[in-house]
């Protein structure tokens, strides 16, 4: 009896043994895909042009230092400012997707602003509970950025291209400081949040002609009617974003770019774990922010632009749902303006289809700027 145990302990450490070797050599194997996945990235997207730059950098805005992310073959080109959506969701680290067909004839500047990512950590002894991460304050930021990029590139004006909440940053700034942009381009362009009945009303029909259950979409509906808040429409949009696919929404394979990006660090991990970690804490934390755009309604900013304004949109965009940035566009005067759709792609044009995203952003960008 006590060898048959003996027999079975050393047969069971030899399978535990064997498990762990395989583990192991499984993790080591995925550590390479990884690094050789970062290494090939690095090298298709290195710049080693002589007048070039590609820099990771603190620059201090507002009285605090915030992180940027600068790429371009020639500094002598006109300067893009990126504003990244969320709020606080910065996408530094995985712009180069559709960036890389940009630097040629551009430098682009990539902000994580004010309150997340690297500079959320970069201040975090200062401001633990992102008390000065408002709307207001990241006017100001954005003020101090494009005055440092003009001196430092020695401009006179910057390109300002904001994505989802990013072009309500964007907005306000181009039409408050029209003697500082030489164009502004909104990508999946924000007006209010007013479109969420909009989105709703628009999945409840396709969902009755499929036949299908809408009783948890309509509970999920009165819920955000009843208080509209940032966690009730998240659950409303859980509900009919199913009926909103894009046709070409299993090209944005976000987390892949991320795993494969050389510009992906330590705090930007640590950000994306805060996002994923929970949605409620996340939410308090960038409390100052999301109470704002729960009541945004760009037109209130003013309908007249000084600058030359263009929107793009993915033509299956229904989170910032197209037919709200059309009217918007209808809406608007300025010096010159355009709006281009990208078919078949929904709310990030610029990883779906970053070929085409491209492609309408220098076209756009070449007529605007000369324009102006």
């Amino acid at each position: 009896m006590l060898k048959k145990a003996r027999s079975f302990n050393s047969r069971f450490l030899k399978v535990v043994k064997w498990i762990g070797v395989v583990v192991v050599g499984l993790i080591m194997a995925l550590i390479m895909v990884i690094g050789i996945a970062r290494i090939s990235t690095y090298t298709s997207n290195r710049i080693n042009t002589a007048n070039g730059v590609d820099e990771g950098v603190y620059v201090t805005l507002g009285g605090q230092e915030q992180y940027l992310l600068i790429r371009g073959k020639d500094i002598d080109n006109p300067v893009i400012i990126w504003l990244h959506g969320g709020p606080a969701g910065p996408d530094a680290y995985t712009n180069y997707v559709f960036q890389q067909q940009l630097i040629d004839s551009y430098t682009v500047v990539n902000w994580d602003q004010r309150g997340c990512g690297r500079t959320y950590f970069r201040n975090i002894d200062r401001d633990p509970n992102n008390e000065t991460a408002t709307f207001e304050q990241t006017q100001i930021d954005l003020d101090d950025l494009v005055n440092y990029l003009c001196e430092h590139f020695k401009k006179d004006k910057v390109i300002i291209i904001g994505h989802s909440y990013g072009t309500a940053v964007g907005s306000q700034y181009a039409i408050t400081h029209p003697d500082q942009v030489a164009a502004y381009i909104g990508v999946g362009q924000l007006v209010s949040f007013d479109s969420e009945v909009y989105s709703y009303e628009d999945a409840l029909q396709k969902a009755i002609a499929s036949g299908d259950d809408t009783s948890a979409m309509e509970f999920a509906y009165q819920e955000f009617l009843d208080d509209k808040t940032l966690m009730n429409m998240l659950k409303l949009r859980g509900q009919v974003s199913e009926y909103h696919i894009s046709e070409k929404s299993d090209n944005n394979n976000t987390p892949w770019f991320a795993i494969k990006s050389p510009y992906m660090g330590i705090d930007d991990i640590r950000w994306f774990l805060k996002q994923v970690e929970s949605t409620e804490d996340f939410i308090s934390l960038n409390k100052n922010l999301f109470d704002y755009i729960m009541g945004i309604d760009v037109r209130e900013y003013g309908m007249n632009y000084q600058v030359p304004v263009g929107f793009i949109s993915g033509s299956d965009d229904w989170t910032t749902p197209v037919k709200y940035t059309s009217d918007y566009y209808d809406l608007i005067t300025a010096p010159e303006k355009q709006m281009q759709l990208i078919d078949g792609c929904g709310h990030y044009p610029q990883y779906e289809d970053p070929e085409s995203f491209c492609e309408t952003l220098e076209t756009m960008l070449n007529s605007l700027v000369e324009y102006y």
